[in-house]
């Protein structure tokens, strides 16, 4: 029911007036259009569609602005759950302006087609929500229009006069985020479950893999600590070593031979390949014949065989067919005794017969080596480059020069 008021009703232009289907504006969706109805004033030009017809009607003759050019404009700015259910217009006297305007009050009783809701709360993609109004809830708009009429129309500008009608009264459902589920049905309580299987199930897997995580650091940790302790206690070890072997050598090369003797003596009867090696090393390189004397004895005690390098002499130009002729010597240990330097076992090279393996003795004394064999005798002495250098002869054969590598 539409009425200009004051005393007369118009009869079949406001029923005849219907709302538009799709004749919204683009601006009255959703949050925006609410807030449109709550600000000072709003210009609102002629709009398209089946209302055209509302634009030929003129001023009524009390000189208020017609009810089928305001029902349409103001249907285009309510929010898609509100209609109009009745309008009035009340003329108001226009303030001086230039151009004339006709000036109304305008009050619409608005009824929700629908209800509306709000966000209660919102689960991932799911959105609870809370009913905020039923529908068929009746609101009256309020609004002052000052309308102007052009050769292309009318022109209205509406001020509403009761902000905030709308507050507090939600969308639809459609128009909220997500999936929507009103709080309180049989879907929001088994959704609900659901959610919060999932949610233990995820704290549950967090948890877990939290409790890993920090198993496995706690493992790496411990890793890295033994790690660095290993790393120390070989840090510690080497420089123990490098100290333990610095100090023997000080001890081999000082100037007390007492102490020199006692620290060659226990690193050769000791159990450390390396102070053994040393010792003997630098006991070869001194020039103690006692001490290079005890190097030799434990060289010797320590092998079974001893290769025999032969070359040929400058004097006898024939030593170098019998060098190559006679084959590599070796003068194989059966026994040693480190007491007085007796040497038993056997020498010999393929060769030539005088050469032959055969029986020796032999004895070290100090720093020379002396072996005899049937036919052959073979005499070596200790040089600066560790080795043992010296002759071979044999009957009816060249002398030789003669040389066992110490290594």
């Amino acid at each position: 029911m539409e009425r200009n008021r004051p005393g007369r009703r118009k009869k079949g232009r406001g029923s005849a007036m219907k709302r538009p289907g799709n004749g919204r504006f683009a601006v009255g969706i959703g949050a925006g259009l609410i807030a449109a109805l709550s600000v000072g004033w709003i210009a609102v030009t002629a709009p398209a569609g089946g209302a055209r017809a509302a634009e030929a009607a003129d001023a009524t003759p009390d000189g208020t602005i017609p009810a089928p050019v305001l029902r349409p404009r103001i249907e285009a700015l309510l929010p898609a759950p509100w209609r109009i259910e009745t309008l009035t217009v009340e003329p108001l006297p226009a303030s001086p302006s230039a151009a004339p305007q006709l000036a109304a009050r305008v009050t619409a009783k608005l009824v929700l087609g629908g209800p509306t809701y709000v966000v209660d709360s919102r689960e991932g993609p799911v959105s609870f929500l809370r009913p905020a109004a039923e529908a068929g809830l009746v609101k009256s708009w309020v609004a002052t229009a000052l309308a102007t009429r052009g050769a292309n129309g009318w022109t209205v500008a509406l001020t509403p006069q009761n902000p905030g009608l709308f507050d507090g009264i939600g969308k639809p459902a459609a128009e909220l985020p997500g999936r929507t589920v009103v709080l309180g049905t049989a879907e929001a309580r088994s959704l609900r479950e659901q959610l919060d299987r999932d949610a233990a199930q995820r704290l549950a897997e967090d948890t877990e893999r939290r409790r890993r995580d920090e198993e496995r650091l706690a493992q790496q940790t411990a890793a890295a600590k033994a790690e660095a302790a290993r790393a120390e206690t070989e840090r510690r070890a080497v420089e123990a070593r490098i100290a333990q072997i610095a100090d023997l050598r000080g001890k081999l090369t000082g100037g007390d031979r007492a102490a020199r003797l006692a620290a060659f003596e226990a690193a050769l009867g000791g159990n450390d390949p390396a102070l053994r090696q040393t010792a003997i090393e630098a006991a070869l390189q001194s020039r103690d014949p006692v001490v290079a004397n005890l190097a030799l004895k434990d060289w010797i005690a320590r092998r079974r065989a001893i290769p025999i390098q032969l070359y040929a002499t400058k004097e006898d130009p024939s030593s170098e067919v019998v060098v190559q002729n006679l084959g590599p010597m070796t003068l194989e240990i059966d026994g040693f005794n480190p007491i007085n330097g007796a040497l038993a076992g056997k020498l010999g090279a393929p060769g030539y017969s005088i050469a032959r393996p055969s029986s020796i003795v032999g004895t070290l004394a100090q720093t020379e080596l002396s072996v005899n064999s049937f036919g052959c005798a073979l005499t070596l002495r200790l040089t600066e480059h560790q080795t043992l250098d010296g002759l071979l002869r044999c009957q009816t054969l060249p002398t030789l020069i003669a040389r066992a590598t110490l290594g």
